[in-house]
């Protein structure tokens, strides 16, 4: 048995605990994958006692467009039991795929519950029965034609119903591709009426209290056709002889009601669930509605995801219906009437949907993928998260938590110093800079432009030192000033350097401009990739003072030939030191 808290949907008890969306998954009761390679769709399922054992328990009927039709009578698995053999009661291999499986009254002599099996081109009616068993292998079950219908066009999908109020029978209504609905009353052909304006087909489903049809045409809205007006319309060949002879009997056919729903739809249900109301379901790709058996919309909830099936059934609460809702993302929900009462998590997505009761436990949601996977789950308060095992309680040695916590401490700050992603703890640097500004102006100014409105520019020697404390790997250096400061290289590509290696780098720095720096200092950085293969920066704040002395100078000179208009030509010999005649400017 099911161990835990939970409910199933044939007896819903609403709580606090379930009016709340949980993040739940559904418990598998059994599970099955179909064959290999198999596609399957919403009209493939179907639930019910298909042997009419009168047990009142369920069996499952699948048919897939392989041709393969199955029989199943789950039970829970057992310690060294193979489930999957006990449950499959029957296996048929058709020579047509099986677009769509039913269960109903389809024998005229008989009351019993027949299967009909719908091909692209037949109707076939079986009886389904099993024999009692002599040795441990079990029951053995049967499956045995009754009668089949040869049809003229390609079936789409059907619907069954006690058509014209008939009692204790149930009759066949098969929609083709090219429009037309063909009326089997049992063993014999009724008679065939083409919808008007037909295009493509969409789902069809049978309402009970007012003896209609529910369809939805290409034109996205909703249809409904009486039994009765389908009955009397004009009989008719083919789609053309249909439009001339409406036209000249007067007896053509239309629709006792319309309704637009500017979408396409995914499935129609007509739960008989009221003698006094019916409520029409349709599942569209973005909305659900429910439409009273007038037309007439009753409420419509607004989807937040793609639905792949649902299913109405009857609510304990009077004047509500409950939806059983899949979707795409693997969910499975529970709606009454505009409320989601509660979600499940799926491990498929789901093509159909039906509710089973069986020995071990009532009303199961039964749930059939398009790769076939078949699966009867139920929905509890027990979520499936990972507990973990209680431990043995011990007292706590406080002198030996402090001893751990000091040992884990010294590990983060020794891993913290050793990782080059975060910062370093300790203060030296892999790489040092030092930069040194000679105290001479160079012999040969090493300026771009030698001259500047006639006067020479001169230029001053900036020596940097590069140590390197533990081996680097392609170095670049990189001197940015301010203009009108300007150097004669500002880029360097540098040999890789080991461990306590030095390197030295010269280049000079000189005016490029008759106005004088707003900032006379100037940035060196020297970028690398370290021994883990990180790329790393190293700064060096220049010495300016030297820099200065030679800007501002250059700016003097400039300024003193604006002046006086000449200076000599050998401006480096000046008479006086040049220290003592900038002394005040520093």
């Amino acid at each position: 048995m099911v161990s835990g808290v939970w409910w199933t949907i044939g007896t819903l008890t609403l709580s606090p605990l379930f009016c709340r969306m949980s993040l739940f998954k559904a418990r598998d009761w059994w599970a099955l994958t179909l064959g290999e390679g198999e596609e399957f769709d919403q009209g493939c399922l179907c639930v019910g006692d298909v042997d009419n054992s009168g047990s009142g328990y369920d069996k499952i009927v699948v048919g897939s467009f392989m041709g393969m039709l199955r029989i199943f009578s789950p039970h829970p698995a057992k310690p060294d039991e193979l489930t999957e053999a006990d449950a499959q009661l029957l296996e048929v291999q058709f020579p047509e795929p099986v677009i769509q499986v039913e269960l109903g009254k389809f024998v005229s002599c008989s009351e019993l519950l027949h299967l009909a099996v719908l091909h692209p081109r037949k109707l076939s009616v079986y009886a389904v029965s099993g024999t009692a068993g002599n040795v441990e292998h079990g029951d053995q079950y049967q499956l045995r034609l009754v009668y089949e219908h040869n049809l003229q066009r390609t079936a789409c999908n059907m619907t069954y119903g006690p058509f014209g109020g008939v009692t204790g029978h149930h009759f066949i209504c098969i929609q083709s591709m090219d429009g037309m609905l063909m009326f089997f009353e049992q063993e014999s052909y009724g008679f065939g009426r083409f919808l008007p304006g037909f295009l493509l087909p969409g789902p069809l489903s049978y309402c009970i209290r007012t003896d209609s049809f529910i369809t939805v045409s290409s034109t996205r809205q909703v249809e409904c056709y009486r039994y009765e007006t389908l009955a009397v319309a004009t009989d008719a060949d083919t789609r053309q002889d249909s439009d001339q002879q409406s036209k000249s009997s007067g007896k053509r056919l239309t629709a006792d009601w319309t309704l637009v729903l500017g979408e396409e739809a995914l499935d129609i249900s007509v739960p008989n669930t009221s003698p006094v109301m019916s409520s029409i379901f349709v599942l569209g790709e973005r909305n659900l509605f429910c439409l009273k058996d007038n037309g007439q919309i009753r409420f419509m909830k607004k989807l937040e995801f793609n639905p792949s099936c649902f299913l109405p059934y009857a609510s304990v609460s009077e004047g509500s219906t409950n939806v059983l809702m899949c979707n795409h993302n693997n969910m499975l929900l529970v709606y009454q009437d505009m409320t989601l009462k509660w979600a499940a998590q799926l491990s498929c997505v789901p093509v159909s949907v039906r509710v089973a009761n069986f020995p071990e436990l009532r009303g199961l949601v039964v749930t059939l993928s398009s790769d076939g996977r078949l699966q009867c789950s139920y929905m509890g308060t027990d979520p499936s998260f990972f507990t973990a095992p209680k431990v043995e309680a011990r007292e706590v040695n406080y002198d030996e938590v402090d001893t751990e916590m000091k040992v884990l401490q010294k590990v983060i700050r020794e891993a913290t110093r050793t990782q080059d992603i975060l910062p370093r703890a300790e203060t030296e640097e892999e790489l040092s800079l030092t930069a040194v500004v000679s105290s001479k102006l160079d012999e040969v100014s090493c300026a771009v432009m030698a001259e500047m409105n006639g006067m020479p520019v001169p230029s001053v020697t900036v020596q940097v030192k590069i140590r390197s404390r533990t081996a680097v790997q392609s170095p670049k250096m990189t001197v940015c000033v301010q203009p009108p400061l300007a150097v004669t290289q500002d880029q360097f590509v540098l040999d890789s350097m080991g461990s306590g290696c030095e390197s030295v780098v010269r280049f000079s720095a000189f005016l490029n401009g008759l106005y004088p720096p707003a900032d006379m200092s100037g940035d060196i950085a020297v970028s690398y990739s370290s021994a883990t293969d990180v790329w790393m920066t190293a700064n060096a704040e220049k010495a300016a003072e030297r820099l200065r002395l030679c800007c501002r100078f250059s700016w003097m000179v400039s300024v003193l030939a604006e002046t006086a208009g000449k200076l000599p030509e050998n401006i480096r010999e000046f008479p006086f030191s040049l220290a003592l005649f900038f002394s005040l400017s520093f």
